[in-house]
Formats: structure tokens, C-alpha cells, sequence
């Protein structure tokens, strides 16, 4: 069987920090000690999926790196021998994700804009507030589940935190899921520092390899995810100034400072 994994970092064990552990800046030669403890705490959880995909039964695996361009947010030195890795497509999406995978896993995922008792939330980027698809708030987990129903392939797997978990169970109730960390604010933060308790990086992994065993299960159990065109688009920013410069695209309409829509839209990703 062929899996697609998608990988981020802010919903792996023992990321909390989003300057200090998923940030980068490579033109003033910004690359701090914790962004690269995190890229391996990112690498080796998605090592034990592999390893728990594989004993499910899986004969290739590919994994896209989604933390953004290069370096990312995997070290390709530490990557399980079995598993190829997408490298240099950016974060606009599951590059090379098409008919012929059998299943779609999430690994290391956060929970969207707005999502209370979440750690490191946020939706695709740090400027939108809010994100409908249909009146439906969605995020990035529910983007590459529709990417990948889109392509007949379900979604069967997801790591990350508490808050993640629940929002990619909202979209595929029998997905299976290991929790990694679940934030301790009541209020939701976004990406600020706020409290948090997370999985021992070790107990982390077990966790993961344990439910990507039983993911495999799931497979030709759990239909794809699909929403029929035309969509309904809106968007929602936390400055006007990001607002002007989504309205300007075609079809689009500001509805006040911050927010723009879109209506009979072809595909859901259009205001992004």
C-alpha cells in the first residue's frame, strides 16, 4: 500500500515555542539551537510512523515537508531509509499527492485559528484570523483532507495536539489519532507562548508507531473526504492592509476592513 504523509512542526511533542522552535531567517543568519532540536523531534515522529505504517502493511511511503521552504521542518539526515521525502515545494500545499496513494496520514499538525486549549494554533498563516469554506471554519488539516479526497485518497491518521485531534475528527470521525501534547489555556492564543503539556519525545513515538499500526486498518474502510464545487470563500484578517490585497484578486468582494469573500468559487483555496 502507497502513503502520502503530510508533516508540519507545530504539533509535534515538545514544540511550544513558535519563534524560538519553528522560525528561521536565513538572511541574517538566524538559526538558533531549538529551530534545529525541533526539526529532529519533527523527524523521528515521523520515523515512527513509518515504522508503524510499515508493520501495518505499507510497501511505499512519501512525506512532504509543509514547514515552509528550505531548511523546513525535517532533517532529510535523520529520515527513516523506507521513506522518500518532497523537498523544496514550499508550504502551499501536498505536493505530488495523487490517485495513486491509498491513504493520506497528518503528522505533527496544529489546530486551526481561534482553536482554545490548543498549542501553537494558527490557519495556513500568522495574518488570517478566520478562514469558511461553505460557512464552515476550516484549517489546514481539513485543506489537505480535501486536497486528498479530492484525488480519491482518504484521510486515516493524524498526530498532533488535543485541539488538532478533535478538529480532524469533526471531518473524518473514525480517523485514528495520537495525541501528543494538549495546551493548557482556556483562552485561544494562537501562536504565543502560553502553557502546555506534552509527551516525553519518546512516549510520543510509541504513541504514534502504535496508532499508524492500526491506521493501515482503516484503509478502504474510511471513504475520502470531498465537498462538491462551487464553494463559498471567506476570509478574515487581523490587518486591513492583507484584506486590500486579497479583494483585488477576480470574483473577490471586501466585506469590511478585514474580511473579503468569494462566491461560486471552483476551488476552496482561492482567497489564500
Amino acid at each position: 500500500m502507497k502513503i502520502y504523509v503530510v508533516c508540519d512542526l507545530e504539533g509535534v511533542a515538545g514544540v511550544i515555542n513558535h519563534r524560538q522552535q519553528c522560525q528561521w531567517d536565513l538572511s541574517r543568519e538566524w538559526f538558533g539551537h531549538y529551530y534545529e532540536q525541533a526539526r529532529c523531534l519533527a523527524t523521528e515522529e515521523l520515523n515512527a510512523l513509518v515504522e508503524g505504517a510499515l508493520k501495518g502493511g505499507a510497501t511505499e511511503i512519501v512525506a512532504w515537508d509543509g514547514h515552509g521552504n528550505f531548511p523546513g521542518g525535517l532533517d532529510v539526515e535523520l529520515l527513516h531509509p523506507e521513506c522518500r521525502l518532497v523537498m523544496g515545494a514550499g508550504d502551499g500545499g501536498p505536493q505530488g499527492l495523487d490517485s495513486s496513494f491509498d491513504a493520506l496520514f497528518q503528522c505533527g499538525l496544529h489546530a486551526m485559528a481561534g482553536s482554545k486549549r490548543a498549542v501553537l494554533a494558527h490557519s495556513f498563516c500568522g495574518n488570517i484570523a478566520n478562514y469558511w469554506v461553505n460557512e464552515v471554519l476550516v484549517g489546514e488539516i481539513w485543506m489537505n483532507c480535501y486536497t486528498a479526497g479530492e484525488q480519491g485518497v482518504p484521510f486515516v491518521f493524524l498526530s498532533g495536539d488535543r485541539a488538532a485531534v478533535e478538529e480532524a475528527r469533526t471531518i473524518v470521525p473514525d480517523v485514528e489519532a495520537a495525541i501528543v501534547k494538549e495546551g493548557l489555556s482556556s483562552e485561544a492564543v494562537g501562536l504565543s507562548a502560553a502553557p502546555a503539556i506534552s509527551l516525553s519525545p519518546q512516549k510520543a513515538r510509541t504513541v504514534i508507531r502504535e496508532a499508524a499500526v492500526k491506521a493501515m486498518t482503516k484503509i478502504g474502510k474510511i471513504e475520502p473526504y470531498y465537498v462538491e464545487p462551487p464553494y463559498t470563500l471567506r476570509i478574515q484578517f487581523s490587518e486591513s492592509r492583507f484584506a486590500g490585497q486579497a479583494a483585488a484578486r477576480p470574483g473577490a468582494n471586501r466585506v469590511n476592513a478585514t474580511t473579503v469573500e468569494m462566491n461560486q468559487a471552483d476551488h476552496p483555496w482561492l482567497l489564500l
